[in-house]
């Protein structure tokens, strides 16, 4: 056989073991503006915000036909350096028709840190269960997660004059995914390789 034939089938045959070795793909990271709810706040008592859930923001991503989503997870912070104080709210993901499918985060109590953020803001994550990304299949499918809050009832120790406001921020998207099978491209390589270690053997028994 020549050398350059030898070569050549050598080369096609690694080309294929390489991409047809079984990968990961990789993390995707979707990242909003910090978000401020209003710069007056809002008065606890007089003009408390009505009932329902409000926008932060909408994460939107493509998820590549050949990947498997494996896990998914949310983190951010409450409060901001300027402001720290954070009022009390839960923050969900969810979709249209179904705003708040899924609760990821909450500043539930005066007394935790979250309230005050007298250290600075205070970080928080939030890693998807298994009954979370079936929950939100389609909309993860879609490319389009809401993430948004809703104020919390809670008024104790809230005087009129008080102004509270809901900070989020940095919110981050990780989306971790996994190859689940070889292009068609990657095939035919696969094939060629094969083909050609095929052909050197039978050179060789001649």
């Amino acid at each position: 056989m020549a050398k350059g034939t030898l070569t050549a089938a050598i080369l096609s045959l690694g080309a294929a073991f390489v991409l047809t070795t079984p990968a990961h793909a990789g993390p995707i990271v979707v990242t909003l503006p910090t978000y401020y709810d209003s710069p007056n706040g809002y008065d606890f008592v007089a003009t408390f915000p009505p009932p329902g859930s409000t926008t932060i923001g909408t994460f939107t991503f493509s998820i590549p036909a050949s990947a498997l989503v494996t896990g998914i997870t949310i983190s951010g912070t409450f409060g901001n350096p300027d402001n720290g104080s954070t009022a009390l709210s839960d923050y969900y993901f969810g979709f249209t028709g179904d705003e708040t499918a899924v609760e990821i985060a909450a500043c539930d109590s005066i007394l935790a840190n979250c309230y005050s953020n007298q250290n600075g803001p205070t970080p928080w994550t939030y890693t998807l269960t298994a009954a979370n990304l079936s929950t939100l299949g389609s909309a993860i499918t879609s490319g389009s997660l809401n993430f948004t809050y809703t104020w919390d009832n809670n008024t104790q120790f809230a005087f009129s004059g008080y102004d509270q406001y809901v900070y989020a921020g940095d919110p981050t998207l990780d989306i971790q995914t996994a190859q689940t099978a070889p292009e068609p491209a990657t095939t035919l390589m696969c094939f060629g390789g094969l083909v050609a270690l095929a052909a050197l053997r039978r050179f060789r028994r001649v």
